[in-house]
């Protein structure tokens, strides 16, 4: 009987693999419903597979748009296999998104610690240090992004987002610039360098830059144009977190 036992549940685990796998596929293709069926038959012949929890997590999550089924798959996730620090990266960027800033900090934290070389991670928990409004901590972070990818447009962005926050307006807009020549068509870049130059006060270099944000995002164009002439400063908040 354990003979037995052990070769049924070593088959059960190898459907269970393959199950996972179409579920995959049906997702790619949009198939939602099916692959939530496939990947719930698969998770039921294969309960000890970290990955397969994982991919159900973000089924819940991203198309499914069922936090609370999508943060019970990612912890059993982190449950199987807590060394794998995707998941929990995930995971924070899900809380982060549902205004539970304190527990994505936690979390993030955790993927921190497993992967600290990781530029999205250290990257998120800027963001997240940001929202928490612990600005010299988001800085510190950001910088530990920025020397780890230092061509990341993104981390750059946040890095003068960081700044700005601390008013810290020259170190932010260098920042800025730096981003905008590694990817000019960044609108966020563009349009957070405009908001600076208001800051700042300049209003000349607010106007020239007002036109190149028009140039690529008509709306964002006419909001720095009415920041620059009623002296609003506008600021765009933190930006959505890296892949994962």
């Amino acid at each position: 009987m354990l003979i037995a036992a052990v070769y049924s549940q070593t088959d059960n685990e190898r459907e269970g693999i393959i199950l996972n796998n179409q579920g995959v596929a049906q997702f790619q293709k949009g198939d939602y419903q099916e692959a939530l069926k496939t990947l719930n038959r698969s998770a039921e012949l294969f309960p000890t597979n970290a990955v397969i929890h994982r991919n159900l997590g973000h089924l819940y999550w991203k198309k499914l748009n069922d936090l609370a089924r999508a943060e019970t798959t990612f912890r059993n996730a982190i449950r199987l296999a807590p060394d794998f620090a995707l998941t929990y990266n995930e995971l924070g960027v899900m809380l982060m998104a549902a205004n539970r800033e304190k527990e994505a900090l936690n979390v993030f934290l955790k993927a921190g610690a497993l992967k600290p070389d990781d530029a999205i991670i250290q990257l998120n928990i800027g963001k997240v240090q940001m929202a928490v409004n612990d600005l010299r901590g988001a800085v510190a972070t950001l910088e530990r992004a920025k020397s780890i990818d230092p061509q990341s447009a993104l981390i750059r962005v946040s890095l003068g987002d960081a700044y700005a926050m601390r008013k810290k307006f020259d170190l932010a807009i260098a920042e800025v610039r730096y981003a905008i020549q590694i990817d000019p068509e960044n609108e966020e870049a563009q349009f957070l360098l405009g908001s600076l130059y208001v800051a700042k006060r300049d209003r000349q270099a607010a106007i020239v830059q007002q036109r190149a944000v028009l140039a690529l995002n008509p709306e964002l164009g006419r909001r720095l144009f009415q920041a620059i002439y009623s002296d609003m400063i506008l600021v765009l908040p933190p930006s959505g977190f890296g892949p994962k």
